[in-house]
């Protein structure tokens, strides 16, 4: 089976920067494994890149496979289906980006069910949902 396919835009109402998010994953899997929740329910992400478009220079980076050791990358099914059962952005929870070697890991993260939080380096964002394929397809 080949794997799925979501993809987010988000626009920033404050800077105007753009962000756009595409992860592919493996099919909804129930469990899956975490250390906060063991009764996860979503999609492994295989592999993505989040890229940033900001002041019009366009940043990709990587966004690494789900279950490793610390983390896991994965898209959520429902809130209560997250790691940490918050609230979830069209099933984005505590995502994690890797930045560079200097900066290891960030995380987006969700307010609400149309809006993230963006911490890259220096870079802190807030963004809206305006585009998205989600459920993985």
């Amino acid at each position: 089976m080949s794997n799925l396919k979501a993809k987010y835009t988000f626009v920033s109402p404050t800077t105007g920067n753009t962000y756009v998010l595409h992860v592919q994953t493996g099919p909804l899997t129930n469990p899956i494994r975490t250390i906060d929740n063991p009764n996860c329910i979503g999609w492994t992400i295989v592999s993505g890149t989040f890229v940033a478009v900001v002041d019009g220079v366009s940043t990709s980076y990587n966004v690494p496979s789900g279950n490793t050791l610390m983390i896991y990358n994965g898209l959520w099914q429902s809130a209560a289906a997250s790691p940490d059962g918050s609230v979830l952005c069209q099933g984005i929870d505590r995502l994690f980006v890797f930045v560079s070697s200097d900066n290891g890991n960030t995380s987006i993260s969700a307010n609400s069910n149309n809006s993230i939080q963006i911490s890259l380096g220096t870079l802190n964002d807030t963004a809206t949902l305006s585009n998205f394929v989600f459920p993985p397809q």
